[in-house]
């Protein structure tokens, strides 16, 4: 059976249902993915061939130049960059003086250490991303290497283009996270150029050097994937972050499932949490049957030339927000005479116009206070183009006497039916409701049995201008979204689906 929900494109759309661990579905294409393995420092995207400064590109992997004595990372392979290389395919660690061999490298001059090259600079590499159904993607990157050797003839000043292809799976580590790990790497070198500061290259050098770089730089180049992907998992690793819900609580959105990759988008199932503050989660299901078959998921709205997100949230996670906003008590209010100028006199000579056995009891006119309380969670229903809340609300109208003593007249239930309007601000789902209908019901009576009824124009301007202000004000603070692969949730197209 599926359940309603209210879908963000790049949207906010309500369609019915999925799992019932699942409260959101994130589907994104590969531009996404481009944008969110570039780092701040890069932009998202690539600006043309520029050489990098050293600065930090993500977590603790650096670009730049090799003499820096800050600590560079080791970036997922078996060497680091600028490390020295040696004609014979030795590498030297130019701080700690050790040697090591490198695999594959050329070895017909072993022994010899002619030359000494080290790589000095890299352009921001550019990426091109293709979705791969069923594995992950196919990641190709283009980049640039500077690098500065001498030897027994002089000073070499070389500059080589590098393609750096990559199949990249898709999988969930042990803590529930996705990652994408290389699953095959290769590198294609063109536009290999040396020059000799002093004099011309003899041939032989030329072919030595080329020959040393084809064999020793795709183990050098290929951990530059390891970097990108680096800054991608460390994205997906965002969206576990704790995110204040007001003041009240806050959300959590966990990976529910592995991703689902298809040829067109990435498809992220997404659980939401609920929580007070210091307290315990909001209507999460605890235990999960032993085999969940994933239900079909509803067709989405496509996806238009322009918009490469599209978010799925369910009425289910809705629900959950204004279950805290009502367990919390944010939702009730006192309404006192004079409060609202709007309203008219909340007195017993106003309520004894509408009820006359209000006016037998309390002649003599005295202020009144009218205490909405909401006793049970609201409830959402999403249907196409529509979002309606359903409030069931406690109206206790209460007289203050001379001494400060306060009685009850009368206890009306109210089911309220609210019309939802969503929109998107600051990566946030915001909520504003207006009142649709009321419907009124005495519970108990203090001056007889009288028609409800007579109190529905008045009721409805109490619930009008004074709870639905107070109620619009609590939302005001809104839903976070998810923080993942840098998207931008602002300005959205909501489309609301049954």
């Amino acid at each position: 059976m599926w359940t309603a929900w209210c879908v963000a494109t790049l949207s906010v759309v309500a369609v019915c249902g999925i799992r019932q661990e699942t409260n959101a579905v994130l589907r994104v294409t590969k531009d996404v993915l481009s944008n969110g393995e570039s780092s701040p420092a890069v932009g998202g995207e690539w600006q043309g061939a520029e050489y990098t400064n050293g600065n930090q590109l993500g977590r603790n992997y650096k670009y730049g130049h090799i003499e820096a004595n800050d600590n560079t990372a080791q970036q997922g392979g078996k060497y680091r960059y600028g490390e020295t290389l040696e004609s014979d395919g030795s590498i030297r660690d130019l701080r700690k003086g050790n040697y090591r061999n490198a695999e594959n490298a050329y070895g017909s001059q072993r022994g010899h250490r002619r030359y000494r090259l080290r790589i000095v600079e890299l352009t921001l590499p550019r990426v091109s991303v293709r979705l791969l159904p069923g594995v992950g993607v196919y990641l190709s990157l283009y980049t640039r290497v500077a690098i500065n050797g001498k030897s027994l003839i002089g000073f070499l000043d070389i500059a080589v283009e590098v393609n750096i292809t990559a199949k990249v799976q898709l999988t969930m580590d042990r803590t529930g996270y996705p990652r994408l790990v290389v699953e095959q790497c290769d590198t294609l070198l063109g536009g290999i150029k040396v020059k000799l500061l002093r004099g011309l290259l003899p041939n032989l050098v030329d072919n030595l050097v080329n020959q040393v770089l084809a064999n020793v730089l795709p183990d050098l180049l290929c951990p530059i994937v390891d970097v990108v992907l680096g800054l991608v998992n460390d994205q997906l690793g965002l969206v576990d972050s704790l995110i204040p819900l007001g003041i009240l609580g806050s959300v959590q959105y966990t990976f529910s499932s592995l991703p689902l990759v298809t040829g067109e988008f990435l498809e992220l199932d997404l659980n939401t949490l609920v929580g007070e503050v210091g307290g315990e989660l909001i209507d999460y299901p605890l235990g999960r049957p032993a085999m969940s078959p994933r239900q079909k998921m509803p067709e989405l709205p496509p996806m238009g030339d322009n918009t490469n997100s599209q978010l799925a949230i369910s009425a289910n996670f809705l629900g959950s927000v204004l279950t805290l906003l009502q367990k919390q008590g944010a939702l009730d209010i006192d309404i006192t005479d004079g409060m609202f100028e709007e309203l008219p006199p909340l007195t017993t000579s106003t309520l004894g116009a509408l009820i006359p056995e209000v006016f037998q009891q309390y002649p003599e006119s005295c202020s009144l206070t009218i205490r909405i309380q909401v006793p049970n969670p609201p409830s959402v229903m999403l249907q196409k183009d529509q979002a309606l809340v359903k409030v069931f609300a406690t109206s206790m109208v209460m007289v203050s006497q001379p001494n400060d003593v306060e009685t009850t007249i009368c206890l009306i239930d109210v089911d309220t039916e609210l019309l939802a309007m969503f929109s998107v601000e600051n990566d946030k789902l915001m909520i504003d409701t207006k009142l649709d209908k009321t419907r009124l019901n005495l519970r108990t009576s203090n001056v007889g049995n009288f028609d409800v009824g007579r109190l529905e124009v008045l009721a409805g301007k109490i619930f009008d201008l004074a709870f639905m202000p107070a109620v619009n004000a609590v939302l005001g603070s809104g839903i976070p979204l998810p923080k993942i692969l840098n998207i931008d949730f602002s300005n959205a197209d909501i489309d609301i689906l049954e």
